[in-house]
């Protein structure tokens, strides 16, 4: 590890890591102006008194991003791992995050696709292809984005059809038979309408696991995902949008490395990418959506924006959790989920004064049921002669809010921000059992148990900022977010678990900077925070049961969190592009209220050291042609995956991961050849350890993969 110390030591002497966009295509030696929509109209990113990190279409694909768990890797302070297998990513900002499988519970962080909200963990594995841009906002969001942030809000923006015909596609083929083929082809069908078509398969014919019971390969991918953009302008005034998608995928589950305390079976495997499955893992995710976005500028300086939508998402997810040939914990997920929403925006533009208000409505229905095939460990336990044990029940959300966000310019230097936002949820836990199977007959252990939540919540925020100084901006802020209480959707043998958990709430205090030097060649950004965190939500091994600890959510007590980011982006020449970045994190449970979480205890994937570098250079190689290079880094320092109970099987130690890809091209970027690796040390490590009736199981990292690139425009 002294090597990775070394790479992180100069990071921070460089000065790193966290609020601003990535590449840019440097063809000039000042630094380009980032728009963003932080505050729900274009702004650039200099300008927001809000930690950001932005990512532009070029980035993404530059670095080689294919799903969000990758922007964690040049995002400091941000943590994106899924949770179970390779089905739900857990989304942790800040050291804030819900490391919880159940599909019925909202995300601690706002997930937003072309602005809309996705209710579910289960619906964050979506793939990322034509995106024009995604922003990463650290802290709660709780006026412009306000259900369940009080981590923070991550904002995808799709690609729209453009003024002139436009052609892309592009292809990747690599190690284990790795295909990722993305095109899309849009621009004008007339005077008043456009279209935009955008495609994406993934394909990898080959697993990096091995099925140590029949020597099968695990780990092969089919992931494919489609966008169709309509573009109306009836008139000068009003834009029109129609956002149809859709994607499937038939993936296999990925192994979990476990060793199990009943069986001597992988007692002297330590290979951690070959483990046991008895049963085909296997994933079905099927996801379709529309939306229709409406913006009519009623005058120079009012706009009105409507975006209303709906989505649909269905899910089978099979593995085994046990790693031997027995079947003592086959695990069966199913989930369809309905959600639709509408939101409604006023947005006043004045020389010193913005006021943007709104209203939000929406609704989602999330069926689920669970079942867990372990006929081997249950008569060990003493229920011999039972199959299966499961759990089914269906919840109802409705969600109202309305809100009003305000930006005064009172003095030429000084600008103060408040907002507000009113939030009404409502949440029906309907038909909720626990069910056993024996002699192919299923049977309720108590009847099914019916239960409302209902909670009312004001959060927003209130900020200051300071431009008097040249090309900088100073602000400091308050801000509250809450997170709507619930249900848990675990397994449980008594009835009195699926009672509802109450909200938390989160009140943050941040100072931060931001600044462009030294003839606008340098940026550097800077943010130092202080959270004081109530009634968390922490998922883990809470409630007991005949079959022992079974995994639930509820809320524990209070903790604080302190931390700081810094970010570097530097051009020293054109072509030349260097970004550092740290992130600093210390939290504390300073008060608990269950057994098993000790006052004192840090919050799960929360590592006190977080850091990312990238260096990007281009340069002409002759009549026509470009050559460039991409070097990207990030470590993670030591984190725990679960602190209840502090087990220590669940830390994880600090690691480093670097990519590479080194390309050639035309100058005009016509078409370009890459050629890339990622994980280049081969670095072995764990994304996720979870507690079980069987042990401990950890999910790893893929290896190193390698291969090469082709785009083409037109």
């Amino acid at each position: 590890m002294n090597a990775n110390h070394s790479l992180l030591g100069l990071a921070v002497a460089s000065a790193l890591a966290a609020p601003t966009p990535l590449l840019a295509q440097s063809t000039e030696a000042q630094l380009e102006e980032i728009v963003v929509t932080a505050q729900r109209r274009e702004e650039q990113i200099q300008n927001v008194p809000v930690a950001i990190t932005a990512f532009s279409g070029e980035d993404i694909a530059a670095l080689g991003f294919t799903q969000m768990q990758d922007l964690a890797t040049q995002t400091p302070n941000v943590q994106i791992k899924n949770v179970i297998a390779n089905s739900i990513p857990n989304v942790t900002i800040r050291g804030v995050g819900l490391n919880d499988y159940a599909a019925n519970n909202n995300p601690a962080a706002g997930i937003y696709v072309d602005d809309v909200y996705l209710v579910s963990p289960a619906m964050l594995n979506f793939q990322m292809f034509d995106v024009e841009r995604v922003e990463v906002l650290k802290g709660p969001q709780g006026t412009l984005f306000g259900r369940n942030t009080t981590a923070g809000t991550i904002n995808f923006h799709s690609r729209r059809p453009g003024d002139t015909f436009e052609a892309r596609a592009s292809l990747d083929y690599g190690r284990y038979q790795y295909l990722n083929f993305e095109g899309a082809v849009g621009g004008p069908l007339g005077e008043n309408f456009g279209a935009r078509l955008a495609v994406q398969t993934v394909q990898q014919g080959e697993g990096w696991q091995t099925n140590r019971l029949n020597g099968a390969k695990v780990g092969e991918v089919d992931r494919t995902a489609a966008r169709l953009l309509l573009s109306w302008q009836p008139s000068d005034a009003v834009d029109v949008l129609l956002n149809l998608h859709g994607g499937r995928d038939r993936s296999d589950t990925l192994l979990v490395k476990i060793d199990n305390p009943f069986s001597t079976e992988d007692d002297r495997d330590a290979d951690p990418y070959r483990s046991g499955a008895s049963i085909d893992p296997r994933m079905e995710l099927d996801a379709r959506g529309a939306s229709l976005t409406i913006d009519w500028s009623i005058s120079d300086v009012l706009s009105l924006t409507s975006v209303t939508a709906t989505e649909r998402f269905e899910r089978f997810h099979q593995e085994d959790r046990d790693g031997i040939r027995l079947e003592q914990l086959d695990g069966i997920f199913a989930n369809d989920i309905e959600q639709f929403s509408q939101e409604v925006r006023l947005t006043y533009v004045g020389q010193d004064l913005v006021l943007i208000g709104g209203a939000f409505y929406g609704t989602d229905e999330v069926d689920t049921r669970d079942r867990f095939d372990a006929p081997d460990l249950l008569g060990l336990l003493g229920l011999a002669g039972v199959r299966s044990l499961g759990n089914e029940y269906t919840q109802e959300t409705t969600s109202a809010a309305a809100f009003l966000h305000s930006e005064w310019k009172f003095a030429p230097a000084w600008r103060l921000t408040a907002g507000a936002r009113y939030t009404d949820d409502r949440k029906e836990f309907r038909d909720a059992f626990t069910y056993l199977i024996a002699g192919g007959v299923e049977n309720r252990l108590f009847p099914p148990v019916s239960n409302d939540f209902d909670t009312q919540d004001v959060s927003g925020r209130l900020a200051l900022d300071f431009t008097g100084f040249e090309d900088t901006l100073l602000y400091a802020s308050v801000s509250r977010g809450f997170k709507s209480g619930g249900f848990q959707g675990q397994l449980t043998f008594n009835p009195a678990d699926l009672q509802p958990f109450e909200d938390e709430t989160l009140l943050a205090y941040e100072l931060g900077f931001k600044s462009r030097l030294a003839g606008n060649t340098v940026q550097l950004n800077g943010a130092a925070f202080f959270y004081d965190y109530s009634d968390l939500q922490f998922y883990g091994g809470l409630f007991d049961s005949p079959v022992g600890v079974l995994f639930g959510i509820t809320n524990v007590g209070d903790a604080e969190v302190r931390g700081a980011e810094l970010d570097l982006w530097w051009r020293p020449a054109a072509g030349l592009d260097l970004r550092l970045g740290l992130g600093l994190l210390d939290t504390e449970v300073t008060r608990s209220i269950v057994a098993g979480v000790a006052t004192g205890s840090e919050l799960p994937n929360a590592p006190e050291v977080t850091g990312n570098a990238l260096l990007r250079y281009q340069w002409p190689v002759g009549d026509g042609l470009r050559a460039s290079v991409l070097l990207a880094g990030n470590y993670q320092g030591d984190l725990s995956f679960d602190v209840v109970r502090d087990p220590r099987e669940t830390r994880e130690s600090g690691y480093f991961l670097a990519d590479a890809r080194i390309g050639i091209g035309a100058a005009d970027e016509r078409w370009t050849a890459s050629l890339w690796v990622k994980n280049l040390a081969d670095e072995r490590y764990r994304t996720q350890v979870l507690f079980s009736s069987v042990g401990f199981g950890s999910n790893f990292g893929p290896p190193r993969t390698y291969g090469i690139g082709l785009t083409f425009k037109l």
